[in-house]
């Protein structure tokens, strides 16, 4: 049986940068551009801020951050699963991290962008309820975002 595990991250890692360029080049291949890796990990750090990494086999194979944007509401960024890992339960177990903590942090809402390039996640998202949301922030003007929010209980 494979072993997973999850656990709090230091983003500037080497284990947080691979799983960081993995998403980026998906990123760029799903939305048909090529362009410098814009993460900063200064904004995955600080009281309200948590990189999360999942590991099988002591191997980098899924990451999930959030950060503040505002006193009740924060960002998830950095979802993903590496292709080899897909269907196995771990992006659910990342966003279960995700949520405790925004709950504990007192968090009342979760945004996201995602877009029509990355169908599984919106199917994800739906299926773990969130729903459309305005374009908000750093994404206004981004005529490929779709952004999603949840409302903690």
């Amino acid at each position: 049986m494979t072993k997973v595990s999850i656990s709090p991250a230091d983003p500037a890692s080497p284990a947080a940068n691979s799983i960081m360029t993995a998403l980026w080049d998906e990123i760029q291949k799903r939305y048909g551009f090529e362009a410098p890796m814009p993460f900063s990990v200064a904004a995955f750090t600080g009281p309200r801020s948590q990189f999360w990494l999942a590991f099988i086999n002591d191997q980098p194979v899924g990451s999930i951050a959030i950060s503040p944007l505002s006193d009740t509401e924060a960002e998830l960024d950095m979802m993903y699963v590496a292709p080899s890992a897909r269907g196995t339960g771990i992006a659910h177990e990342l966003l279960m991290h995700l949520e405790a903590f925004a709950r504990e942090k007192n968090f009342e809402l979760i945004k996201l962008r995602t877009g029509t390039p990355q169908p599984e996640a919106i199917r994800f998202y739906d299926k773990e309820g969130f729903s459309p949301t305005p374009v908000y922030g750093k994404w206004m003007g981004d005529d490929t975002a779709l952004c999603l929010e949840k409302k903690l209980q």
